[in-house]
């Protein structure tokens, strides 16, 4: 369920039909310990654990199936293999409870924003052109929290190096560049120091020297350190293409923004002023590199929210994760 800790005094699990003898085996249950109950469309199992009640559905009402929870849940294992489940998303849970009559989530959940030791962030990962930036800030605003965009940090350490005239092909001098620097985020602006280089960093010679920059294992090590030192001091909306997987894989909320090959290419053409046909060919190059690297390939965490931005305003996706974040305890 995406981080959410839920008493077993409230436990609902859809299952197939078939399956409902291997759960309740791994159980402990005994005859006298279940029921079965038909409430409308909705047909479940009703059982007294130890722990409280839980209820096997092998059917609701409200259109949602076990084929569809299916198809888009984790899978997991009870006793150690003797039985295997899948747990579906949030979403799920909300559209099942409202399917048999009941609303919002458990009273006695526990945000995963809410736990011990958990960066409260919000992780936002996605191929170029699916809106990353655009919708991040838009999220940052109405959750008042810091934008943190992660490729910005490496900028700041190619500007740092540039500037300085060190070369650009010694790892121990970049290393130490990298972990020396100053860098942070405030009021939508990036600081190398106390200096606001949110325009510096996009230089064309930055642009062109970050990706050879950002390869050494060296820098990307000082980064993801640097990272999550801000996250555990502060509350940020972050993005960048392994934020949620290797960044901060305990986040609270991990989103995946993807849209359409065209759509994207359509974006990145008005900001670049390419031809449509051009950019769609170099982000498949690109995307094949982000996919393919080895440190810090693009991949969607198990647990993430795909968001799909195809034809959908920014307005309307950032009030989705905002949405997100705030039922999480985020903000």
């Amino acid at each position: 369920m995406q981080g959410w800790d839920v008493s077993p005094a409230d436990l609902d699990v859809m299952t197939e039909p078939a399956a409902v003898g291997s759960i309740a085996d791994a159980l402990g249950l005994s005859e006298e310990a279940t029921e079965w109950v038909i409430d409308g469309d909705a047909r479940r199992l009703e059982c007294t654990t130890a722990m409280g009640p839980v209820d096997i559905y092998v059917a609701v009402s409200g259109g949602l199936t076990y084929e569809v929870v299916a198809a888009e849940s984790i899978p997991i294992l009870i006793e150690s293999g003797r039985v295997s489940a899948r747990v579906g998303s949030l979403e799920h849970v909300r559209d099942m409870r409202a399917a048999v009559g009941r609303s919002g989530l458990p009273t006695e959940a526990t945000a995963p924003g809410a736990k011990r030791g958990v960066p409260r962030v919000v992780a936002i990962d996605g191929p170029a052109g699916a809106g990353k930036s655009t919708v991040s800030r838009a999220v940052a605003n109405r959750l008042r929290l810091t934008y943190l965009n992660t490729g910005a940090m490496y900028r700041c350490v190619t500007l740092a190096l540039l500037e300085r005239k060190a070369d650009t092909d010694d790892p121990r001098v970049i290393e130490e560049i990298a972990r020396t620097i100053e860098i942070d985020f405030r009021d939508g602006r990036v600081l190398l120091g106390d200096r606001d280089v949110s325009d510096a960093i996009r230089a064309e010679d930055v642009t062109e020297a970050t990706p050879h920059i950002a390869a050494y294992p060296e820098v990307r090590k000082a980064m993801i350190e640097r990272q999550r030192d801000l996250f555990s001091a502060g509350s940020y909306v972050a993005e960048g293409r392994d934020t949620g997987t290797v960044v901060a894989p305990n986040a609270p909320l991990k989103v995946y923004l993807t849209a359409s090959p065209e759509e994207r290419a359509r974006r990145r053409s008005l900001e670049t002023g390419g031809g449509v046909p051009e950019v769609h060919a170099a982000l498949v190059v690109r995307d094949q590199l982000d996919s393919t690297r080895k440190l810090g390939a693009l991949r969607i965490a198990e647990d993430a929210v795909v968001v799909d931005t195809t034809e959908r305003s920014i307005d309307d996706v950032a009030d989705e994760i905002a949405e997100l974040a705030r039922e999480r305890g985020i903000a």
